[in-house]
């Protein structure tokens, strides 16, 4: 027998709101009603990993449904506030040529992105760059022919600029993918024991 889903309200918050542990709910933040009476309801907020109750009047209910790229509105996928679709860089086009917009908003992805390396640093070390010669990453071991069967792309330190060395494009999205952070990759390799 099928197990019937239950249907989640989302809502955001229409205000800043000072909760317990000197946490803030701000305008826009995402959340899931847990449970509701007639004047307030106790919201699950998925920024702050907080449950908080509020008054009706603090939130507004939307459908979840009917946000990202083919919606005006988007919920940004690291700060977890609903936002205009603008708000979000265009990334690629996708079917029919629809324009398909990075999952985080600008203001995320400028935290993200971090500190670009230096134009005299970037110039440095593409005198070197790999190209049309056997290479091997120094992280996966892959072994490539550079820029043929494999994109050899420059990685760096994203919080200081400091470029650090050639790698394969799977790799430098790998390192991008755990933001820099050595304790995030410990505890990817505690997942993976």
């Amino acid at each position: 027998m099928k197990k019937m889903e239950q249907k989640k309200t989302f809502v955001i918050a229409k205000k800043k709101i000072k909760i317990p542990n000197d946490l803030l709910i701000e305008k826009g933040d995402v959340g899931i009603v847990e449970l509701e009476t007639q004047n307030t309801a106790s919201i699950f907020f998925i920024r702050v990993w907080e449950k908080v109750e509020l008054n009706k009047d603090d939130f507004q209910v939307f459908d979840v449904k009917k946000t990202g790229d083919a919606f005006p509105k988007k919920i940004c996928n690291i700060c977890h506030k609903l936002l205009d679709s603008n708000k979000f860089a265009k990334n690629q086009n996708g079917i029919n040529n629809r324009s398909v917009r990075r999952p985080s908003c600008a203001d995320c992805r400028k935290h993200l992105e971090g500190i670009n390396m230096s134009t005299k640093t970037k110039a440095e070390w593409a005198k070197k760059k790999p190209q049309n010669i056997p290479f091997e990453c120094p992280i996966c071991s892959k072994r490539t022919i550079a820029g043929v069967t494999c994109k050899v792309v420059l990685d760096h330190n994203h919080r200081n600029g400091e470029a650090r060395g050639w790698v394969c494009d799977s790799c430098n999205t790998g390192i991008g993918r755990f933001k820099d952070d050595i304790e995030l990759i410990k505890k990817a390799i505690k997942f993976i024991e």
